[in-house]
């Protein structure tokens, strides 16, 4: 249990993350580098993978691997040393290639176009053959890439968490938490394909199956297992993993909400996706859920004509949004933002943690779950 120690300032908090963000970069550059190597051993075609994934992954918040060194730091009573700041980056930059393995595939199954305001992977793919002149279809092409990519990526990461040790005493639970965010989202992507299908029937409504995809799609990868990792690499008791499993599905949760709200009210410069898209693409969200209750049978109906449909116009878009708001669908959310919000720092107040990883995932849940600076 990390004694109390003092409340580091916010200067100290922002150099810690920086030179955490540098080091993953640095890290992710140096793998990618080897894995070139290796791939031009059987074709310069194949060497030219890594390429694509190093522009896919440029951009990146690096929210998770930043989750997995806070998680860390938390369960300290100090500042991490070098070595064990060594050993959570390395942990981070492999999270941070599932996350590249998993937003590939995800656009796949989405047909998202668009992902951190570049063309997707598959769509980048499909660029390319078309204007290759290559034969067969370029659509079917960009899809085949991506999926290759992202299984590389899912391998890659594999490998260099395993790379991990240190003499670092956590080192085995913290792999134990690693192989279980992989099993979790990839569930959760099930889910959520699932859903999307109408088959998710063991659930007792629409919003209450949106909410598991979101706990198992989004919470496990994004927050859950990030934050664990970092704690039981550096050692942490069940005690306080607990409380950091209790604030990561409520900073989580949030943290998809907002972002569902993103796609409705957001800007589109900042997220890097078409606002809307997730009208398009028919995401059975909480928010749309809500919106379902709370309309009469004409919102019903434009819901109907509109959701899911690729073809849809940018006016019918517009109206589904505006339903979304008149409803009190999107107040709806925003507040529940705020409420998960206030838990977690509740729970965060509350544990027996470091006050510098504290700190540290206050910040980092603040930033994640601020529905404040969103446009009205």
């Amino acid at each position: 249990m990390p004694p109390a120690d003092i409340p580091p300032t916010a200067d100290h908090l922002r150099d810690l993350d920086r030179r955490l963000v540098a080091r993953v970069g640095e890290i992710t550059r140096e793998e990618l580098a080897a894995r070139r190597r290796l791939l031009q051993e059987i074709s310069p075609e194949t060497a030219g993978l890594v390429e694509v994934l190093e522009r896919y992954l440029e951009g990146g918040k690096l929210l998770r691997p930043r989750f997995c060194f806070w998680g860390g730091a938390a369960a300290l009573p100090r500042e991490p040393t070098a070595a064990q700041l060594e050993a959570l980056a390395r942990f981070g930059a492999a999270i941070e290639l599932v996350q590249a393995a998993a937003l590939m595939h995800d656009d796949v199954i989405d047909h998202s176009p668009v992902r951190r305001g570049r063309p997707a992977a598959h769509v980048e793919a499909e660029h390319a053959h078309r204007a290759a002149g290559l034969v067969g279809s370029s659509q079917e092409y960009g899809v085949a890439v991506a999926i290759v990519l992202g299984d590389l990526a899912l391998s890659w990461a594999e490998q260099l968490a395993a790379g991990v040790n240190g003499g670092l005493a956590g080192v085995r639970r913290a792999r134990a938490e690693f192989d279980a965010l992989r099993t979790e989202v990839m569930a959760g992507q099930f889910l959520d394909v699932l859903h999307q299908a109408g088959g998710f029937t063991s659930s007792p409504d629409a919003e209450q199956a949106a909410l598991s995809v979101i706990r198992w799609k989004t919470v496990p990868y994004t927050v859950l297992r990030p934050v664990r990792i970092g704690a039981a690499l550096m050692g942490a008791e069940d005690s306080e993993l607990e409380a950091l499993s209790r604030w990561a599905i409520e900073v989580g949760t949030a943290f998809q909400l907002r972002d569902d709200l993103l796609s409705v009210i957001g800007d589109q410069d900042e997220t890097g996706k078409p606002i809307g898209g997730d009208i398009v693409e028919g995401k059975r969200t909480v928010l749309l859920a809500r919106t379902e209750s709370a309309t009469d049978a004409q919102g019903r109906a434009l819901l109907e004509r509109v959701v899911g449909q690729a073809a849809a116009s940018a006016e019918e878009i517009r109206a589904v949004h505006d339903l979304m708001v008149s409803t009190g669908a999107v107040a709806a959310v925003a507040e529940d933002v705020r409420r998960r919000a206030t838990r977690a720092r509740e729970i965060l107040g509350a544990a027996e943690l470091g006050a510098l990883g504290r700190a540290g995932l206050g910040a980092l849940a603040d930033l994640a779950t601020d529905v404040e600076s969103l446009p009205a």
